[in-house]
């Protein structure tokens, strides 16, 4: 078993033998093997690390900054009540008192930077969309889900139609949880199905069995204000197409409003990867079994015509889900960013809180930002992140992002592109690139990749660009030029 680290790391060795050709995809067969793996979970451009007392020093001046027009919000709950074996963000065993305590101090932190510029109503746009995730934020109680969601509307900056996720697990969406939910202002429900076979699922770790999920998806639906999404993983050990055929099935006829497909990346260190290497599960799918997995995503959902695509990865089946955080949290905008293990970004500048739970409460009781570490902006990164965001939406129009940057990207960009329309990765229509399936299963790769090789363009005549190309304050593209990238 290759694990997702492995794969990128030879990836990397390979990459940097060249020029563009080295992004040049596989022509005979760009679905199943365009490249010889993914990339990265993220795409976009890499900053300059600060750690500890440095980036606590850079972060307090970065308050003092004027917000971007548009901004999200991200909390971070670091509470489990089980480890998924396939999860790399479990970071502490749930306790109810510590939830409790943690809760509370969140309310605390919440207000650190009420006076600051960046969290101030008047010096800054509005927040867009709040996102609560984790961790399991559903597994605190329903009397500090209400506290944590009713303080976060109080100190921020919310737009008065702000998105307001709580992302959770099936098992702890009872009736109270939910009309607490409600209460508080949460008007969207992220939650982690990953699949309706019961033998993966208790396999994973997973708790609810394919008809306690029916019934609780029935629960939420009946709360008209909550947007209801469900994640499904492909590329599970012992997923066979039927298996994953009956969970599309399954989704696509659900009361719900939205559906996610993600893959499987099987981590090193991951519990799951030590059971494949062991011998205790078979192997998880390969590339390109993954890419028929997807392949068959796209192509039922695609087909259902109460499904429209928002994203490469994401369908929605009414207009309640907006996917507003999701989409705008890859962008150029700023993103507050509170709790324990919490990533969020500031000018450009993205930081990470202590994930430390101790540490992290000494610092809020100290009344201190508990910022971990800080990387600083490269010189054109905001174009950079323009970029990548617009290809992992879907549709991109780098003529029209060149434009408002006054960089000529889609000149630089043209060799690369080209070949990965020969490949069939992508068909042109006018100015506008769009991803095939095989585009949409590489985009995140596509995204890197293309960054990464006008990165390198830029840097060699960076004398030439003009001054808006190193912002590092984002200034989000207009709306109009955005509506000539769809």
């Amino acid at each position: 078993m290759i694990s997702f680290e492995a794969g990128v790391e030879a990836l990397k060795r390979f990459i940097g033998r060249g020029g563009d050709e080295a992004y040049f995809a596989n022509e005979a067969d760009s679905l199943h093997a365009a490249f010889r793996a993914k990339a990265t979970v993220h795409a976009g451009p890499i900053g300059l690390p600060m750690l500890f007392g440095a980036a606590r020093l850079k972060l307090e001046a970065l308050s003092n900054e004027t917000r971007t027009k548009e901004a999200v919000a991200y909390v971070h709950v670091p509470f489990c009540s089980t480890r998924c074996l396939y999860c790399m963000f479990y970071q502490n065993p749930f306790d109810e008192a510590a939830s409790h305590r943690y809760a509370e101090l969140l309310e605390k932190e919440f207000g650190l930077w009420a006076s600051r510029t960046v969290q101030s109503r008047e010096a800054g746009g509005e927040i867009s969309a709040l996102y609560f995730g984790g961790g399991t934020p559903s597994a605190l109680a329903p009397r500090d889900i209400e506290a944590v969601v009713t303080a976060a509307r109080r100190e921020l900056p919310l737009a008065e139609d702000c998105e307001i996720t709580l992302e959770g697990r099936v098992s702890d969406m009872t009736e109270k949880r939910l009309e607490a939910a409600a209460r508080a202002g949460v008007n969207r429900l992220s939650i982690g199905v990953q699949t309706f076979d019961g033998d993966i699922r208790r396999a994973m770790m997973r708790v609810d069995d394919r008809d306690g999920i029916l019934r609780v998806v029935e629960r939420m639906a009946r709360f008209e204000k909550f947007a209801v999404v469900i994640d499904l993983i492909y590329g599970f050990p012992m997923q066979t197409e039927a298996v994953w055929a009956e969970d599309l099935e399954t989704a696509r006829n659900l009361p719900i409003d939205g559906i996610d497909c993600y893959q499987l990346n099987v981590f090193s260190r991951s519990p799951l990867a030590k059971r494949i290497k062991t011998g205790q599960f078979p192997p998880a799918a390969t590339l390109a079994e993954a890419a028929d997995r997807f392949a068959a995503s796209d192509a039922v959902l695609s087909s259902d015509p109460r499904w429209t695509r928002i994203s490469n990865t994401h369908w929605r089946r009414t207009a309640k889900e907006r996917n507003r955080y999701n989409t705008l949290a890859k962008t150029a905008c700023d993103c507050l960013a509170f709790g324990s293990g919490a990533g969020g970004r500031i000018a450009g500048h993205s930081f990470m809180t202590e994930r430390r739970l101790k540490a992290w409460e000494e610092r809020i009781e100290a009344g201190e930002k508990p910022v971990f570490a800080l990387l600083k902006p490269t010189p054109n990164w905001h174009l950079m992140r323009t970029i990548a965001s617009s290809v992992e939406q879907g549709p991109f129009n780098l003529k029209a992002i060149g434009e408002v940057f006054g960089v000529d990207v889609d000149r630089l960009a043209t060799p690369l592109l080209g070949q990965w329309v020969r490949a069939g990765l992508l068909e042109k229509s006018g100015d506008v690139y769009v991803p095939t399936t095989a585009g949409m299963f590489w985009h995140v790769t596509l995204a890197q990749f293309l960054v990464t090789s006008l990165a390198k363009k830029l840097a060699k005549d960076a004398s030439s660009l003009p001054p808006q190309a190193f912002e590092s304050v984002c200034r989000p593209v207009e709306e109009g030029d955005r509506s000539r990238e769809s």
